[in-house]
């Protein structure tokens, strides 16, 4: 039986959307930009369901009752590919699932390089993108590696700013929990456009700072990178809190990261932090700091790991046999 399998890395926002123009398209409402990392992986795997007249997915061996995320990519594919196909999707990450880390969009990146493979399709970037996006409004991002741009105005376009030979900049992830969050990013985007006072005001600045970062990351400026990543991060962070109900994805682990990024940077580190939908710390950081920071924030926080990385490629298709 023809098995498939394709390997995609998550990516972290440096200037993040937060809130959907069109939940249906599952349309963003602004550009991002971010970075994709190398040593986080989503691992799927397809092929013919040959057992029962469903599709079935699989996500680190458990079986999931939802398909709703991955259904909308799944049947767009198959318009293209004119396959009535019943499939088994096995997905396996290598890193905590579901809990502000972006496994959602290097699952759904991941199923797509599979599909595409698969069935043989010779997929433009554009087709690629739309599938993505169906299935995680992010996941478009991680079809490409180093630096990205995911443009709104140019129908969500997603280009490289720099590739990592470019300004190979160390990442490091600082799990602050692994439990799965209980409102998931979809649902607390829905929540915030409804009912935060701050969001048109969220909505209005992500112009400025798109323009900022890109100035930024063009010119390998760490320090004005660090100040627009960390205003970015902190805005979407108030949104949520002033959401009704509030949602509040940090914890006591995540503070005290924050705080001995402060105390680095102060001491001449190049440093900086984002937070996303989750508890989880990311620090983007000079390669010759990293062991101390790691040191630091292992020894002086109650972090449950650190994950070492890089930045990372775009997917690519694996030879389990």
């Amino acid at each position: 039986m023809k098995e498939t399998t394709a390997i995609a890395h998550p990516n972290f926002a440096l200037v993040k959307y937060w809130g959907k123009k069109d939940s249906n398209q599952n349309r963003p409402a602004m550009s991002s930009i971010s970075i994709t990392v190398d040593s986080m992986q989503s691992k799927t795997k397809i092929f013919k369901n040959t057992q029962s007249n469903c599709h079935q997915l699989f996500i680190n061996g458990m079986e999931e009752t939802d398909l709703s995320k991955i259904l909308p990519s799944l049947f767009y594919l198959s318009e293209i590919s004119k396959s009535d196909d019943y499939l088994v999707i096995q997905s396996e990450n290598n890193f905590p699932t579901s809990s502000g880390l972006a496994s959602s969009a290097s699952g759904i990146a991941s199923f797509v390089t599979a599909y595409e493979a698969h069935y043989e399709m010779n997929l433009g970037l554009r087709d690629r993108i739309e599938a993505c996006i169906l299935g995680s409004g992010s996941a478009p991002r991680s079809l490409i590696g180093g630096f990205v741009l995911m443009d709104q105005n140019n129908n969500y376009s997603c280009t490289q700013i720099l590739q990592k030979a470019d300004w190979p900049v160390d990442v490091l992830i600082c799990i602050a929990s692994e439990e799965t969050k209980e409102i998931s990013s979809r649902q607390g985007m829905e929540i915030s456009k409804r009912t935060s006072p701050l969001y048109q005001d969220w909505l209005g600045a992500n112009e400025k700072h798109i323009s900022l970062a890109l100035k930024a990351i063009k010119e390998k400026d760490m320090s004005r990178l660090e100040k627009v990543t960390e205003e970015n991060c902190n805005f979407m962070h108030e949104v949520m809190k002033t959401s009704k109900p509030s949602i509040i994805y940090m914890n006591h682990v995540t503070n005290s990261c924050v705080a001995e990024i402060e105390n680095l940077r102060a001491s001449g580190h190049k440093l900086f932090y984002t937070i996303d939908a989750g508890p989880q710390v990311k620090i983007i950081c000079d390669p010759k700091s990293t062991n101390t920071i790691k040191d630091t924030i292992t020894h002086r926080t109650d972090v449950v790991d650190i994950i070492h990385a890089g930045l990372g490629e775009s997917p690519r298709i694996i030879d389990e046999d």
